[in-house]
């Protein structure tokens, strides 16, 4: 989503501290090629990549004398071709093509120092154009190779793991991204998932930043794929085709698929550029001009790669902007293709997708309203996650002097955890970041209520990775059970958070956003046959995937207002001592 970099924070001074970073991040490719050049065609006119995909059994990263693997897809991004018995296959290329291995059960590709992996050739022999760029493209990469092959590693993947999913974690500078590496590294090192994936902002307009922040990630001990966001782009390019230059250098393809025991990945550029229009009164290019959309070469290549799944392994898709629609009317929050995409998915059972960008927690299960029609009826489960910035770092700092920074809708910044138990059952764990695991709800009653107000007053449940599939129950002391309703609002602690932060603007990033209306939250009104007193309410939650959750708030009942303000008289009065 749209903010604007930090106001005293010049591109000169950017460019001058971020290079005291390794810039390793920021190229590569894990190829075995020979460089001598092919023919610029073959006789019919059409160029053509030819290559190998092997074992690589001495670590060499060179094909000669080594086992090639028979039915392995390679993709030029559009199209998708298996190697026959001895690993070799043939595909069309043309001056702006990117090819790619697509991981099978049972092995890796190589993975760089900086634990990303390398499993792609990009064919640009003059490179990007990029002479009016902020940041640089791809350099030229000169005639085709007269063969790229592709090296792959044996490895043994249990069908059961665990994927650790972030959302835009968008540092616009060096002081965000020391607080990103002091929130996650030691946290997710500590997980040990079989991968990270980012989904997209990875960072925040300022593309120099990709080399450290894969810096800081591969500190965390685990490979990570990378989804490209709206502010992952070069803001330059004149059109859409150009738009993730710099990311292909730094990542590869922005659009491709990998599998990890029975689940197929699809990681998807979802972020369509309407093309660079003029530069802002700051120095900067305009960046609003761009929707969420599905280019139809994309479908082709997910209708190519469907083609070799199973119908019974599941399907993960991997996209920036979000597919549902959240009510806005520009297109910068959905993907009006979803229902295409949904009803190319109807041929498999367990599909999902997951996004970020909105910065909150919104979980969907659609079904053949939305197009998807699969056997057994099955529901396709969309998940957008909040951002591991939370409201873009701004707000009141906490104790390790970080700023709380909690989402729009209430839920603290953070991740997920999804895991995986062969190809139908999963679930998503939503953790707010060095917050305890079972932290899954905020709790709201009031700590003094008028008796004669009882029945008026609300406890409101802000459950993060609430959904429709959730139960929230509630009880007064040892009294009977009460079920809340799920409604919509906003978060009331987010609110007296962000009093907080207008009322010392100095902290963190400044005032927080404004409060989203979320539908994960639940109400009910206390029973109005209370006595006077403190009483215990217990809040029980069974969460979207069985889990169960429980917290206990404290409240008093007075008998009037008079008795209210001298209770709250006295307990100021304590806390003030």
């Amino acid at each position: 989503m749209e903010k604007k970099p930090t106001t005293e924070w010049s591109r000169r001074d950017f460019l001058r501290r971020s290079g005291q970073f390794s810039v390793a991040a920021l190229g590569g490719m894990a190829m075995a090629r020979n460089a001598v050049a092919a023919p610029a065609a073959d006789a019919d006119g059409i160029a053509r990549a030819r290559g190998t995909v092997f074992l690589d059994a001495n670590g060499t990263g060179l094909a000669e004398g080594q086992r090639g693997l028979a039915g392995v897809l390679v993709s030029n991004g559009v199209d998708i071709v298996e190697t026959d018995r001895d690993g070799r296959y043939e595909l069309p290329v043309t001056d702006d093509t990117i090819l790619h291995v697509i991981k099978p059960r049972g092995y890796r590709t190589t993975i760089d120092a900086l634990n990303l992996p390398r499993f792609y050739y990009i064919h640009k022999p003059d490179g990007s154009p990029d002479s009016d760029f902020l940041y640089k493209g791809v350099e030229p990469t000169g005639p085709l190779p007269e063969r790229v092959d592709f090296p792959l590693y044996a490895r043994h993947e249990s069908d059961t793991f665990e994927v650790l999913v972030t959302a835009d974690p968008q540092p616009y500078n060096l002081q965000h991204l020391q607080w990103y590496a002091e929130e996650t590294t030691r946290e997710f090192r500590s997980r040990a998932p079989a991968f990270g994936i980012a989904l997209g902002d990875i960072v925040g307009d300022h593309l120099d930043l990709f080399g450290p922040y894969n810096e800081i990630n591969a500190k965390c001990g685990f490979p990570w794929h990378n989804v490209f966001g709206n502010h992952d782009l070069n803001f330059m390019a004149r059109e859409d085709r150009y738009a993730d230059e710099t990311f292909k250098r730094v990542f590869g393809p922005s659009t491709y698929a990998f599998q990890y025991a029975r689940v197929h990945f699809i990681i998807l550029n979802n972020v369509f550029w309407e093309g660079f229009t003029r530069m802002r009164a700051d120095g900067w290019p305009r960046r609003g001009q761009y929707k969420g959309h599905i280019r139809p070469e994309q479908f082709t290549y997910i209708r190519n790669y469907l083609r070799h799944v199973p119908a019974d392994e599941r399907i993960v898709v991997c996209s920036h902007i979000p597919m549902v629609n959240q009510a806005d009317a520009d297109g910068k929050h959905g993907t009006p293709e979803f229902g295409e995409l949904l009803r190319l998915l109807s041929g498999h059972r367990y599909t999902m997708s997951l996004s970020g960008h909105t910065h909150i927690n919104m979980n969907y299960f659609l079904g053949g309203e939305s197009g998807y029609r699969p056997p057994g009826g099955h529901l396709h489960h969309h998940c957008n996650l909040t951002a591991t910035c939370g409201s873009w770092y701004r707000g009141p700092l906490d104790d390790a002097g970080v700023p709380f920074a909690p989402g729009r809708d209430g839920s603290p910044k953070g991740y997920a955890v999804v895991r995986f138990e062969g190809g139908e059952r999963y679930n998503v764990h939503v953790k707010g970041l060095r917050r305890p695991d079972g932290e899954q709800m905020a709790v709201h009653v009031p700590s003094l209520v008028e008796r004669a107000k009882l029945g008026e007053t609300e406890v409101q449940v802000n459950v993060f990775a609430g959904s429709v599939r959730t139960r929230v129950r509630m009880r007064i002391d040892d009294g009977q059970w009460v079920r809340l309703a799920q409604t919509e609002g906003v978060d009331r602690r987010y609110l007296a958070l962000r009093e907080r932060a207008a009322a010392h603007p100095d902290a963190g990033e400044g005032q927080m956003p404004e409060p989203l209306v979320t539908d994960h939250k639940w109400t009910a009104a206390l029973p109005a046959d209370l006595g006077t007193g403190w009483h215990t309410l217990t809040v029980e939650v069974r969460g979207t995937f069985g889990e169960d959750w429980s917290e206990k708030r404290t409240f008093v009942v007075a008998e009037n207002a008079a008795d209210l303000d001298s209770l709250s008289e006295g307990t100021r009065t304590v806390r003030e001592a």
